[in-house]
């Protein structure tokens, strides 16, 4: 059986699911009464059996009504848990993706060192193996136990010892689980384990795939991957031998229970002595077996299913790490509205450091006044991708303050912002940029208010990209159909389209050709609010009114960091 730990593991996913919890109800109470159903056909006719052949009896018109209406009842409910089941394990999944993704964007997975395969697994592999659980294991597992306490308690009220034979059985059957509990989650958690780094394995060999034909890596690739996939599947096959094992004494159990049960019925029937007392009519032994039957068979089932869910447990703990995650980015519980007008941007003794690293700021402070376009330069590693982060809050500070400012200096913390307001003032493009699945005109819009496509036509054309693309033109996953600088020219311009106040550009010109740098950063000039580029690039810098030099952890020079506006010296 699942551990108390695993047990808790899977209640506190189900905060999460808490919309769901009447779907889950609803879903017991179709099972157990399917159940109870299909357990008074059988009962009824092992009842009219017995009476048939021990009394020579016909069974009466009002039984076959009744076995008619039970047996159209079952084929309903059957139809109707199917429906039910399915319907909301579509919702858990929606639910716990939803969740995780929520978590995902709270604790940005740039800033911990964390592998995306693996990210990908629990989203994909984890979690379809959960809704399974709540939507039907669940509500199967109570419907199970809930006809075993009918069963027994009937059978016990027929005949005590029948009941007790049955309780006995039972125990023992559920006790079995517990002989095998520690092997069997051990085996299911090394299963887990090897299949989270096959997809690791696999999403490495995918995303390098130029990598690994250059340096001729695919043999090894193939063979690390099947050799995965035996340890992984030899664990399988372990795992199913003892659950085949615990299945042969499950049967035994059970076939001793019906035995057991014959006895005593027997004995209390009058069939094993000439004795003229008995408890029990002979036509009803058959009913009383059958009811003992159908107790013992659902503690069988309950135990089997308690057993299969080990190899659920490292799931669902990766599931709820990933949906519990610390955030990165606290959420207010006042948010302020931005004030109308130009805004800029105020850094003050920001500290911030990625975790388990060194400070990558320390103290750091820069002021860029509304409608200044500014450039931060430094070597890699200085600083100038964070402070864009932090301008864009993927991150709070360590310390100190990112503020925007309107043109009289008064400044409105980004932490205190409406995050929606924050989106729409302040807009991201960086050189990892990711164009999503779908058309040109599905990413212009993707995340901001509807546009013309005359506005659209006239941001491509700005950007360059109207002559060899159009709108309706589909782009493939991640934009792969492009090269590096189409991509940056209609990431640019899917960042143009929301109209924003604060423009922040973290290196998109690094690996442009001279032409496109050049339509870019001619874009970027005619922008006319606040601008914020991070590059090493000259020719980029160069069209900027301001340079910062950013220094890593050491504070920046006095008289370089502050830029309140143009400087009437660069040309």
């Amino acid at each position: 059986m699942i551990t108390l730990s695993a047990a808790d593991t899977f209640r506190g996913l189900l905060p999460v699911l808490r919309p769901e919890w009447r779907g889950m109800l609803w879903s017991y109470a179709v099972g157990t009464a399917s159940a109870l159903t299909l357990a008074g056909v059988t009962i009824l006719t092992a009842w009219v059996v017995g009476h048939a052949v021990v009394e020579r009896t016909a069974p009466e018109p009002a039984w076959w009504a009744v076995i008619i209406g039970l047996v159209l009842l079952r084929v309903v409910l059957t139809w109707r848990e199917m429906d039910v089941s399915h319907a909301l394990a579509y919702r858990v999944l929606a639910r716990l993706r939803m969740a995780l993704f929520d978590a995902y964007a709270r604790s940005v997975p740039g800033r911990r060192r964390e592998h995306s395969g693996r990210a990908a697994t629990v989203a994909m592999d984890d979690i379809e193996k959960l809704e399974f659980f709540y939507a039907h294991t669940i509500a199967q597992i109570g419907a199970s136990l809930t006809l075993f306490t009918a069963s027994l308690t009937t059978a016990s009220i027929l005949l005590p010892e029948a009941g007790i034979v049955v309780f006995t059985g039972s125990l023992v059957l559920a006790s079995s689980a517990l002989y095998w509990a520690r092997t069997a989650r051990r085996l299911g958690e090394q299963e887990q384990r090897e299949r989270s780094d096959l997809s690791t394995r696999i999403v490495d060999a995918l995303g390098a795939l130029r990598e690994v034909l250059a340096y001729g890596l695919s043999p090894q690739v193939v063979a690390e991957t099947g050799a995965a996939t035996a340890r992984a599947t030899a664990i399988a096959r372990r795992r199913e031998l003892l659950a085949q094992l615990v299945t042969s004494l499950r049967e035994f159990v059970t076939t001793a229970v019906v035995i057991g049960v014959i006895v005593v019925g027997s004995a209390a029937a009058g069939v094993l002595s000439d004795t003229a007392q008995t408890r029990l009519s002979p036509a009803e032994l058959p009913a009383l077996i059958a009811l003992a039957l159908v107790g013992v068979a659902a503690v069988t089932d309950a135990t089997a299913t308690f057993t299969r869910l080990h190899p659920l447990v490292a799931g669902a703990e990766r599931v709820s790490s990933g949906i519990n995650r610390p955030p990165v980015v606290a959420v207010s519980d006042n948010p302020r509205q931005l004030p109308p007008g130009a805004l800029g941007l105020r850094f003050r003794d920001v500290c911030f450091a990625y975790e388990d690293r060194p400070p990558v700021l320390t103290s750091w402070s820069m002021e860029v006044a509304p409608g200044a376009h500014v450039g931060l330069k430094g070597p890699s590693g200085s600083g100038k991708s964070t402070v864009i982060a932090l301008a864009a809050r993927l991150w709070d500070p360590s310390s100190g303050i990112v503020e925007l400012v309107t043109p009289r200096g008064e400044g409105v913390s980004v932490a205190d912002v409406d995050d929606r307001a924050l989106r729409e003032a302040v807009a991201l493009v960086d050189q990892d940029s990711v164009l999503f699945h779908g058309t040109v005109r599905d990413n212009l819009l993707r995340g901001g208010a509807p546009r013309p496509d005359s506005e659209l036509n006239t941001m491509m054309e700005r950007v360059g990209a109207a002559d060899w693309i159009g709108l309706d033109d589909d782009l493939g996953e991640a934009g792969v159909r492009l090269s590096g600088g189409q991509r940056a020219r209609l990431c640019l311009a899917r960042a143009l389209v929301r109209r924003p106040r604060v423009l922040l550009v973290d290196e998109v010109t690094a690996s442009l050709d001279p032409a496109t740098e050049r339509v870019i950063s001619d874009v970027i000039a005619d922008f006319p609010g606040t601008v914020l580029v991070a590059s090493h690039r000259a020719e980029t810098l160069a069209r900027l009114e301001h340079v910062v030099e950013v220094a890593g952890a050491a504070p920046a020079r006095p008289g370089s960091a502050p830029s309140r506006g143009p400087d009437p010296d660069r040309t």
